[in-house]
C-alpha cells in the first residue's frame, strides 16, 4: 500500500513539474524550434513525438500512483459528443482568421504544424492523436485533479493549468498565448460537461489534424511551397542560422498566431 506521504510528494512533484518546469523549458528552447520549424517533418519527427509520449507516461504513472480515476468504464452519451462536435465547429471558425495571418508572419513556426507531403500527412495525423490523448490528460485530468486536491480550490487548479497549457505552446507565438489560454478554458468546460476525457480527446485530435491540414492548404495559395516539390524550400544556412563562413548565427525570433 503506498503511503500518503508518498502520494502527497509525487502530487507536489507533478505539479510543479508541468506548471514550472515544462513551460520554462519551452520557453528556453523557443529559438532552437524555430530554426529547427525549418527542416521537413519527416526529419524531426520524433523530435515533436518524443516529449508527448514522456508527458502521457508520466502522467499516466502519477495518476496509478495516487488512484486518479480519469477513464471511467461508461462512455460519454450522444448529447456529450453532439456538445464536442458544436465545440469542434465553434473553435475553428473562430482560428481560422487566425491561421491564415501566422502564415503572413515573417516567423517560420508554421512550418512546425504543416504536413506538405503524403507521409507528412500521415505523420501529423500520429502527432495530433499523440497531443490529443497525452496533453489532455496531462492538463485537463491529471494537473487539474491534483492541483485541485493540493490547492484546495477548483477554480485555482483550472487557472493553474490553464497558465500551463499556455505557456507550453509559447512556441506558437508570444501573442498566442492569450487565445490558447482561452481554447484551454473551453477545453476544462467541455471536459466538465461531457463527464470525461474522451470527448475532449477526440475533439483535440479532430482539431489538430484540421489546422495541420489547413496550414498545408494555405501555405500553398499563398506561394509558401514549392508546389513542384510539395515540401518547404530548402532552407539557405543563412536561414538555418548558420553563417555562409560556418559561423553560427545569433538566434533567430519570431512571433507566431496558432492554437
Amino acid at each position: 500500500m503506498t503511503s500518503p506521504t508518498f502520494v502527497l510528494v509525487v502530487g507536489w512533484l507533478f505539479v510543479i513539474f508541468v506548471t514550472l518546469a515544462v513551460p520554462f523549458a519551452v520557453l528556453r528552447s523557443r529559438d532552437g524550434l524555430l530554426v529547427m520549424a525549418r527542416i521537413p517533418m519527416r526529419e524531426r519527427y520524433w523530435v515533436m513525438m518524443a516529449p508527448q509520449l514522456i508527458l502521457g507516461a508520466i502522467a499516466a504513472l502519477t495518476a496509478f500512483i495516487t488512484g486518479l480515476e480519469l477513464f471511467p468504464s461508461r462512455m460519454p452519451s450522444a448529447t456529450a459528443w453532439l456538445l464536442g462536435t458544436a465545440f469542434l465547429v465553434c473553435v475553428v471558425t473562430l482560428m481560422r482568421p487566425s491561421w491564415r495571418q501566422t502564415l503572413e508572419d515573417p516567423s517560420p513556426a508554421w512550418r512546425l504544424f504543416t504536413p506538405v507531403t503524403g507521409r507528412e500527412r500521415w505523420m501529423w495525423v500520429t502527432l495530433a492523436f499523440a497531443a490529443g490523448v497525452c496533453e489532455e490528460l496531462v492538463w485537463r485530468g491529471v494537473l487539474p485533479s491534483l492541483a485541485a486536491a493540493l490547492t484546495g480550490s477548483v477554480p485555482a487548479a483550472i487557472a493553474i493549468s490553464v497558465f500551463s497549457f499556455a505557456v507550453a505552446h509559447a512556441i506558437q507565438g508570444l501573442r498566442s498565448v492569450l487565445a490558447i489560454a482561452s481554447i484551454a478554458a473551453a477545453f476544462h468546460a467541455l471536459v466538465a460537461l461531457s463527464g470525461s476525457l474522451y470527448v475532449a480527446m477526440a475533439v483535440h485530435f479532430v482539431y489538430d489534424v484540421i489546422a495541420g491540414f489547413t496550414y498545408a492548404r494555405l501555405a500553398r495559395q499563398l506561394g509558401k511551397l514549392d508546389p513542384a516539390a510539395e515540401s518547404p524550400s530548402v532552407p539557405t544556412e543563412g536561414e538555418r542560422g548558420i553563417d555562409p563562413g560556418g559561423a553560427p548565427r545569433g538566434n533567430e525570433t519570431g512571433d507566431d498566431r496558432d492554437a
